[in-house]
C-alpha cells in the first residue's frame, strides 16, 4: 500500500459487498445491514471517485454482470468476497459465545463487523486497527454512525509499530484476555516470514483460548490475471498456502480448529481459525 493513500483494495471489497447486496440471493445471506453500513462510511470517508455517483454506477445490473465475468474466470474475486464475510462473521460469534471478551480486527479496511457487533455485545469490547490513511476515512463515517462506547479505533502502521507494542498501550485492551483477532484478506499482502510474525505479536497480547479467525491465498502464482490487477493498483499478493501447510504457515503457538478450503483449484482464497496453544 502507498503511504499516505487509503486503501484501493478496501474500498473494493467494500463495492463488491455493496454490488453482492443487489442479487437477492446474496442480500438474504449476508449479515444484516452490512452493504447498506460499508456505503455510508464509503460515502462518509470522502475519498475522491468514490462518491454518490460511482455507487449508484456499481449497483446496475451492467456492473454486476462485469463482476460476474471476473468471477467466472477467477473464482473468488466476486462472490468469493462475501463467503469470506460470512465465514469471518460466524467465527466472531462462536469465539464469543466460547468466552472471548474481546474482538481485535487487523487491517479493517471498510469492515463493519465490529460497528455492527458492538452494540449486540456490549460487554465485549472491539477493536480496529489499520494504516493510517484508510482508519482515517473510516473513522469519518464510524462518527457519523455514532461510536460505540466498547469500540475503538487505533490508527498505526504495523511495520513501525509492532501489534503487540500497540495493543499494550490501548487503554481499554486486556494482553491477558481471551480474545479473538480477525485477519481478513490481510495474509495474502505480507510475505511469509512476515505473516508468521503477526501470529507472534497476536500470541504475545492476548490470553489462552484466543482464535485467530483469517483468510489465505491458495495457489496464488497460478492466478495471473488477479496477479496483474493486483499489481496495476500497487497492491500485489505476496504469499498464499494451501489449508493443508497452515501449521507451518502460522507458527508453533497455534492449532488450526477450523477450516474451509478452496472449492476448486481455481479458487482465490482458503479460510481458516486458528487456537492459542
Amino acid at each position: 500500500m502507498k503511504s499516505g493513500r487509503v486503501s484501493q483494495t478496501a474500498l473494493k471489497i467494500g463495492l463488491i459487498m455493496i454490488a453482492l447486496n443487489e442479487k437477492a440471493e446474496w442480500k438474504s445471506r449476508l449479515p444484516q445491514g452490512l452493504a447498506e453500513l460499508t456505503e455510508r462510511l464509503i460515502l462518509a470517508a470522502g475519498v475522491t471517485g468514490y462518491g454518490q455517483r460511482m455507487i449508484r454506477l456499481n449497483k446496475k445490473p451492467w456492473a454486476i454482470r462485469l463482476y460476474e465475468y471476473f468471477e467466472a474466470k477467477v473464482p473468488g474475486t466476486f462472490e468469493g468476497v462475501a463467503e469470506r464475510k460470512i465465514f469471518m462473521n460466524e467465527q466472531v460469534l462462536a469465539a464469543i459465545k466460547a468466552g472471548a471478551k474481546q474482538v481485535l480486527v487487523v487491517g479493517a479496511g471498510f469492515d463493519t463487523l465490529c460497528l455492527r457487533l458492538a452494540t449486540q455485545f456490549p460487554r465485549v469490547e472491539f477493536f480496529e486497527v489499520d494504516h493510517p490513511a484508510t482508519s482515517a476515512a473510516k473513522a469519518k463515517g464510524v462518527a457519523q454512525e455514532g461510536p460505540p462506547e466498547n469500540m475503538t479505533l487505533l490508527a498505526a502502521d504495523l511495520n513501525e509499530t509492532p501489534l503487540s507494542v500497540l495493543m499494550r498501550k490501548a487503554g481499554r485492551y486486556d494482553t491477558s484476555a481471551q480474545s479473538v483477532v480477525v485477519a481478513e484478506g490481510l495474509f495474502p499482502y505480507l510475505k511469509e516470514e512476515v505473516v508468521l510474525q503477526v501470529f507472534c505479536e497476536v500470541a504475545a497480547c492476548t490470553g489462552p483460548g484466543t482464535w485467530v479467525v483469517f483468510s489465505h491465498g491458495v495457489t496464488i502464482k497460478e492466478h495471473r490475471i488477479a496477479n496483474a490487477l493486483l499489481r496495476l493498483i500497487g497492491e500485489p499478493w505476496l504469499s498464499s498456502c494451501s489449508s493443508a501447510g497452515l501449521s507451518g504457515y502460522i507458527g508453533p503457538a497455534w492449532s488450526v480448529i477450523a477450516t474451509r478450503g478452496a472449492r476448486s483449484t481455481r479458487d482465490l482464497e482458503g479460510f481458516a481459525v486458528a487456537e492459542k496453544l
